[in-house]
């Protein structure tokens, strides 16, 4: 069975690598996406359709959705690990 939580991006991203880290750091079970900036998958209907900014990361827990690095940390420590806070 597939993690619940997906991460849409490129490791290389910092802002990418923040939000994985509070994954790790919260020891939750994850799905890393792997997109191209070169390929312009960032840039793909499917992809604008999760974040009409079409930056990266972007976070999927269930049914939310959230972008932004910080608010997807916040997100994370807040549900999965709150005593880190």
């Amino acid at each position: 069975m597939a993690p619940a939580v997906k991460v849409y991006g490129w490791a290389v991203s910092p802002f990418v690598a923040r939000a994985l880290l509070c994954l790790e750091e919260a020891g939750v079970e994850y799905e890393l996406v792997p997109m191209s900036r070169e390929a312009g998958d960032h840039l793909r209907p499917d992809f604008v359709a999760r974040n009409p900014f079409a930056q990266v990361p972007v976070l999927e827990d269930g049914d939310l959705t959230l972008f932004e690095s910080r608010a997807i940390a916040r997100h994370v420590l807040r549900k999965y690990k709150p005593e880190l806070l």
